[in-house]
Order: C-alpha cells, then structure tokens, then sequence
C-alpha cells in the first residue's frame, strides 16, 4: 500500500502513523480494488512493530477493513497480523511497540481486532541466526557494516535505534541486521501457507488453511518452526525422538522468547515431511511431549503433510497461542526506562511525549 504525504515514513510518531491510513481509506481502497479484493476472504498484514508506520498503521487499517466488510457488507474476513517486535536496546521502539500490541490486544478484546497475532522478535531471531550460522552471519555483518567484530556476545546490542535523528551509520546498521532476520519471519509464513497450497505429491490431513488457525488457536500466538529434523524410525524409540524434536522447537526454536514453560493455552502443530514420518500415528507422542509446555485443559490441533517423494525434508510448526512472553516483559522494561527519562515538570520534558510520539505520557503509561 502506498499512502500518506511522506515518503519515508513518520518518524516514529505512531499517532501520525494511525492518522495518515485513516485519512488515506479511499486511496488505500482503491489500491486494494485494483488487486481484487472483492473475492478475497482474508488479508495479511505485515508490521514492524517498532516505527511509527507499523505500530500506528496496523490498528488503523484493521479497523478500516473490518468497519468495510464485516460491518458495511456483512462479509466474514480473517485479518492476520505479523508483528515484528524490536531489537534488544532499541528503547524509542519499544515503546512504540508496548503501544501498538496493547492496541491489538484491546482490540480483540472487543472482538474488533486481528483473528491472529502473530509476534516475531528481531532480538530472538537474531540470536537464533547466531547461534545457527555464527559464522556465516558475522561474516555478513563484516562485510555489510565495514567492521571487525571481535566478542560474539556483543552483536546482539549492537543494533542502534533510528526512530530520533539517526545518522546514516546507524540507518545502515539497523538495515544490515534487518536483511539478516527477514528470511526467518519468511519461512514462518511460508510455513503457515503450505498446508493449503496444492500440490501433487503431498497429501494434508486434516485439511488446514490461515482460516483454521483462527478457529483453533487463542488470538495472540509465537510460532516456532523447526526444520530439516533428524527423525528416524528405525534408529531407536520414536517416542523419544518426538519429545527431544519437541523440546528443541519450543526452547531453540521459537521467534519470540517463550522460556522454559510457555504455559501455552492453545496449540496448532504442522508437522511435515515422508509418509512414513509425517503420520497421525504419532500424534499421542508428541501431545504428551507438548503437555510441559501448555497449560491444563489445553487444545492440540494437528496437521500432517505428507510427501510423497525422494529425500523429502522433515519439519515441525508450532504455534502457541497465548504463550507466556517474557520478552515482552523485558520490553515493557526498556519503555518504562524511557518515559521515565522523559518525564517530569519542566514544560520541556512535558512536552516530549507528544512531539516524539504524538500522543499524552498517560496514554503511553495505561498501555
């Protein structure tokens, strides 16, 4: 979508983010129009929730696409969001991104949200990559950035936040670990899509597409996704191997830190890859592997892909919904850190608030 009077966004100011799609609905319509929307019965949105576009735009236009089909024409539609929460130390975004999630949170509450939520993190995803391809991603962030990274354990601060008045260095800082974790958050969807994509030689059971993820799982769900998996029937205890392939997708896996015990109240489980691996067979081994990691009375939704061809790979999509999140919490922390900087009785200090966010301190704090 293209929309607005700026051409790079709003600085940060997510009230400014929120406004220019409400003041854009017949262009942003129209736009939608020309690609077909008329037939369509979802849409996904992709948001960072960190600048002031995402975190202010995403509300807004769910608002404005529920307000137009379900209320104006009466047409159920599924609206997914996949938010991206920011980098470790990035203060000015996490508060954007406390705002927007309390946003999406309130707004299912009152059934006028997103179906899902889906939430990523640049920070976990980012240590995922590190501690998957160390290497390869510090040669990368070498050669992009012109730097000799000495300490491993220093990458994941060293991301700038660039929402007040970053220089060009940070700008190309921040983009350089962006184009590192974008193709994570990509495998998750394309993982989500591939159960309702047709082809030849697989077979899903049972049927599974965006709308049945909905159905079954809370409304704010992390997704773990764990590929290209080892299992081997003939190599030892199945049971075992399911609950060691369980154990690592939640606590290695996940692109939002989930902890230890998640204490998730809902699950949805893809798992995919030969006929002989991906069967119903073994649905009671990984429900008891999941049942550390849900709390009481959770559900468990299953789907198996099955492919039938040479060297197929196997792997496993979870998704949690309603996980505990203590990165949040930690998040929740750098935001605080930040108004509480920002805060105090000098109409200067007054007045940051709304010239950086374009909303009161106290709207900032009830979120």
């Amino acid at each position: 979508l293209l929309y607005g009077a700026s051409e790079i966004g709003v600085g940060g100011r997510f009230m400014d983010g929120y406004n220019a799609i409400m003041e854009s609905k017949d262009i942003i319509f129209d736009q939608l129009a020309n690609l077909g929307f008329e037939g369509v019965s979802g849409f996904c949105i992709f948001a960072s929730l960190g600048g002031g576009t995402g975190c202010g735009g995403t509300p807004a236009l769910i608002e404005l696409l529920k307000q137009r089909f379900q209320e104006e024409e009466g047409r159920r539609i599924f609206v997914y969001v996949i938010g991206i929460l920011p980098f470790e130390g990035q203060s000015s975004e996490a508060l954007n991104s406390i705002w927007a999630v309390s946003k999406l949170l309130r707004a299912q509450l009152q059934e006028r949200g997103a179906d899902l939520t889906i939430l990523l993190s640049n920070r976990t995803m980012l240590r995922r990559i590190l501690q998957w391809r160390k290497g390869e991603s510090v040669d990368y962030l070498r050669r992009e950035l012109d730097v000799d990274i000495a300490d491993i354990d220093s990458i994941e601060k060293m991301v700038p936040s660039t929402l007040d008045e970053a220089s060009a260095a940070e700008s190309r800082t921040e983009q350089a670990f962006v184009e590192l974790v974008n193709p994570m958050a990509l495998d998750v969807v394309e993982a989500m899509l591939s159960p309702g994509v047709w082809e030849s030689h697989k077979d899903v059971f049972p049927t599974t597409d965006l709308a049945d993820y909905s159905r079954k799982l809370d409304p704010v769900v992390v997704p773990a996704h764990y590929s290209d998996i080892g299992l081997i029937p003939d190599a030892g205890s199945m049971p075992k191997q399911l609950k060691t392939m369980i154990d690592y997708a939640v606590k290695e896996c996940s692109y939002a830190d989930v902890g230890e015990e998640p204490n998730a109240e809902s699950v949805y489980y893809v798992l995919s890859g030969p006929a002989h691996i991906a069967k119903a067979e073994y649905g009671m081994h990984v429900k008891e592997a999941l049942d550390k990691f849900i709390a009481p009375g959770a559900a468990i939704t299953p789907c198996y892909v099955q492919y039938h061809i040479k060297d197929a790979k196997t792997n496993l999509l979870l998704l949690l919904g309603l996980p505990k999140i203590p990165e949040l919490v930690t998040i929740i922390n750098e935001a605080t850190q930040l108004v509480n900087l920002h805060s105090g009785a000098s109409p200067l200090k007054q007045g940051w608030f709304m010239r950086s966010k374009g909303t009161s301190r106290k709207e900032l704090v009830d979120a």
